[in-house]
């Protein structure tokens, strides 16, 4: 069932319509993103909120091709132990 919900990114607010389930990821994920936020203005502040943003943005981005590169080597790997499985199971089956 979904619920409303409010969060605040960088001072501004959004209500959302989540399930109950995303209530806490969410939550999690805005924590995380304004601590972010915090950081990298501490570190340049005079760049404006924006900038910073797109800068958060960019590396989060960055993250998720490599996990996803990641994600698919491991996918073919085990694609590949998996043919390697069958081919010895029928080498098996067939010299019994």
């Amino acid at each position: 069932m979904k619920q409303r919900i409010t969060i605040s990114i960088a001072g501004k607010e959004f209500e959302l319509d989540v399930e109950a389930t995303s209530e806490e990821k969410i939550r999690s994920a805005v924590k995380r993103i304004n601590q972010r936020i915090f950081e990298k203005t501490s570190l340049f502040p005079m760049v404006p909120r924006d900038e910073i943003l797109s800068m958060i943005l960019l590396e989060e981005e960055v993250r998720l091709v490599e996990f996803e590169t990641l994600r698919d080597k491991e996918k073919e790997k085990l694609l590949q132990q998996l043919h390697t499985l069958d081919e010895r199971l029928g080498e098996y089956l067939i010299g019994r």
